[in-house]
């Protein structure tokens, strides 16, 4: 999982709010930490989901090859990966970095892409 999990969770929670389906009143300061906790939760799940859709749909090898125990540790990997992604976008949305968290996310990944292919 790269950075489309806290990417998706805050698309989800921004259409959930604006549609009136979950009453969020950011002028309170409580209700912009449920929201915010809700969205990391929301990433979390996210980032568990596409953990083992990818390990169940072949990515790293059948599971006949790698094994139950080999797949297991690659989810939980992958996991842990994502967890560092959502705490890494909070803290630039809080103000140690530059910019959104996501938006230098997508940058770094496109910067990563071009050298790659370049050699």
């Amino acid at each position: 999982p790269r950075i489309s999990p806290p990417a998706t969770s805050g698309m989800i929670m921004q259409l959930l709010a604006g549609s009136r389906i979950i009453d969020v009143d950011q002028s309170l300061k409580e209700d912009r930490a449920l929201f915010g906790g809700a969205q990391k939760l929301f990433g979390m799940l996210i980032t568990m989901g596409e953990a083992v859709a990818y390990v169940m749909s072949g990515m790293y090898g059948s599971l006949s090859d790698i094994g139950a125990g080999n797949a297991i540790l690659i989810i939980a990997q992958l996991f842990f990966a994502g967890i560092i992604v959502i705490l890494l976008d909070e803290l630039l949305q809080k103000g140690y970095g530059l910019g959104s968290g996501i938006s230098l996310f997508i940058a770094t990944n496109i910067c990563e892409n071009i050298i790659w292919k370049a050699f």
